[in-house]
């Protein structure tokens, strides 16, 4: 009988090894944000066995870089499932690609912010009522925010923002404020060009970690990187295996 379901189904679990193929399922799977996408592109775990979690490394150098990690990985994943890992063995091996990232979600967060604005120069019981029809008015005259500017748009980037892209001038004043110098930009073009430069920096603190997790002569090199992107936008943090890196470094 349909009642009977909720009894069988925790039964039938534990005789075929369900709860532990299922816990195993979920420790494997948060490896990516146990580790940070940095060390999990570089990494994939493999098997749970007695508490020992098996991870595979694309090399030696940089398993032997991971093991004076391993207790601060540990400690997240005790901090997620208490008493499950209680060992991380690294092993050299191929790597498997990583999948590609999901879409953007369609929602748009910056119409919900403008929403609840307008709302608190309402009456207090109205002003759910004008959230709601403010949010509704907001989505469908003014589509969702640039990513650049944060005007609203139907296209992304705006086509401000993407015909400044485009622009030599934009792109010449967006290394300049990589090497920290100051730029005579304003409105959207200063925007644009503060997202050039965060792009690239990015790209290439992204770029130069594994090198420098293998080389420990190249640290400096993204030390200065870190150092630049700190200065540009303060109000950022570093990626967390650069962050990592460069605090043993310290």
């Amino acid at each position: 009988m349909p009642w009977r379901l909720k009894e069988l189904i925790p039964e039938a679990l534990k005789k075929a090894g369900g709860k532990e193929k299922l816990k195993r399922g979920l420790v494997l799977s948060a490896w990516k944000e146990v580790a940070g996408k940095e060390l999990a592109q570089l990494t994939e775990p493999v098997a749970l066995e007695a508490g020992t979690l098996t991870v595979r490394v694309a090399d030696a150098v940089v398993a032997h870089q991971l093991t004076y990690s391993r207790l601060a990985l540990l400690r997240r994943y005790g901090e997620r499932f208490p008493g499950v890992v209680k060992e991380i063995r690294f092993v050299v091996g191929p790597v498997e690609a990583p999948p590609p990232p999901p879409s953007a979600p369609s929602e748009n967060p910056e119409a919900a912010r403008k929403a609840l604005t307008l709302a608190q120069s309402a009456p207090p019981e109205l002003r759910e009522r004008v959230a709601r029809a403010a949010l509704a008015l907001f989505r469908r005259t003014q589509g969702r925010p640039c990513p650049i500017c944060g005007s609203p748009s139907e296209t992304h980037p705006c086509p401000t923002c993407q015909r400044l892209l485009e622009s030599s001038w934009v792109r010449k004043e967006a290394e300049r404020l990589k090497r920290g110098r100051p730029s005579g930009l304003e409105g959207e073009a200063l925007l644009v060009a503060r997202h050039l430069a965060r792009q690239s920096l990015l790209s290439e603190m992204e770029a130069l970690y594994p090198q420098a997790l293998r080389d420990a002569s190249l640290r400096p090199l993204l030390r200065d990187l870190a150092q630049r992107f700190g200065a540009l936008f303060p109000g950022e943090t570093l990626p967390e295996a650069v962050r990592s890196l460069l605090a043993k470094e310290a």
